[in-house]
């Protein structure tokens, strides 16, 4: 039922068959297939079956990809990357597609950074959002900030993962949260630190019989992403939190920042590197080992105690001394 709402918006066509094959095809290598990505591949579905033929020559995809205002390269990138897939799985059916070349294009770089809050500003962060007045007596801001943000921080869940969460998804005994089809359909188990249990445990009691861990009494329904967000920036102002540019850093920094310190925590362990992003990995809800990588970002005290990890490697490294 879940992929046929995918596809409801889809263009009826020849093509059409092929894209949710296709899609199937990426989800179960266990790669991302998201919101953007259907978007993109629904835009070229209505593209490629507009000519009519499942034989796409290469005429066909030129046109299809070539530069048009109002399209950025970034765009233009990805557009070429997933109709290059797209056709080469239609090449694997015996269908003859035009092959694009890998260097079709000049790669673009990518300059994101996600912003890593320290310490000192997630005690801000915190401290807003136990400040938050409560505007209107249906609000509840006041009630579910402190709890979504700390949980956010925490545990390094999803913000569509928290707001999907139900009362009876917490085992307040065990401090265990069930993440029911999380992202790509995966769901996990994740546990909680003792604070954070002693933050949820009041809340739980008080809301144990709504139908959602964070129901807005406004709807009825869980509390929207955009309503989050929007408080969120406010508590960064509020908390004097702004990147180098002048911006407020997306809430998704707050995942990156779970990542980055939840690593350092498990080296300074003992764990080896090897072991803990595998850890990590199954913790937040990735399918592959690449997504937890983009992730993580070494402090300059992180990255010291990977590069003393590392130094043992180099005995089995031999040196090109003797053979020259």
């Amino acid at each position: 039922m879940a992929a046929d709402r995918e596809f409801q918006n889809y263009s009826e066509g020849i093509f059409k068959p092929y894209f949710e094959k296709f899609i199937e095809f990426k989800r179960s290598k266990g790669e991302k297939v998201g919101h953007s990505a259907l978007s993109r591949m629904r835009a070229l579905n209505d593209e490629l079956n507009s000519y009519g033929i499942l034989n796409v020559t290469k005429e066909i995809a030129e046109k299809i990809l070539a530069p048009r205002d109002g399209i950025s390269a970034n765009t233009r990138y990805a557009r070429i990357s997933f109709l290059r897939q797209f056709l080469n799985f239609m090449n694997t059916f015996g269908i003859g597609c035009y092959q694009i070349p890998y260097r079709y294009t000049k790669s673009i770089l990518c300059e994101f950074r996600p912003y890593i809050f320290s310490d000192g500003e997630l005690k801000r962060l915190f401290a807003a959002a136990d400040s938050l007045p409560d505007w209107h007596h249906s609000c509840r801001r006041h009630d579910i900030y402190p709890v979504i943000i700390r949980l956010l921080v925490s545990s390094g869940i999803r913000i569509s993962e928290a707001l999907h969460l139900k009362p009876g998804d917490i085992d307040i005994d065990t401090g265990i949260i069930k993440v029911i089809n999380g992202k790509n359909g995966v769901s996990r188990y994740v546990p909680l630190s003792d604070s954070m249990m002693e933050c949820l445990r009041p809340y739980l009691q008080a809301h144990i019989n709504d139908p959602w861990l964070f129901t807005s009494p406004l709807t009825g329904s869980f509390y929207s992403d955009t309503s989050v967000r929007r408080i969120y920036k406010r508590l960064c102002k509020t908390a004097d939190i702004y990147k180098t540019d002048g911006k407020i850093p997306n809430l998704h920094s707050l995942r990156h920042t779970f990542c980055t310190k939840s690593l350092g925590q498990l080296l300074a362990a003992g764990m080896d590197i090897y072991t803990a992003v595998p850890v990590l990995a199954a913790y937040v809800g990735h399918v592959n080992f690449r997504d937890t990588e983009s992730y993580i970002h070494f402090t300059e005290i992180s990255y010291g105690a990977f590069q003393e990890k590392q130094s043992a490697l180099q005995a089995l490294i031999p040196e090109v001394d003797g053979y020259e």
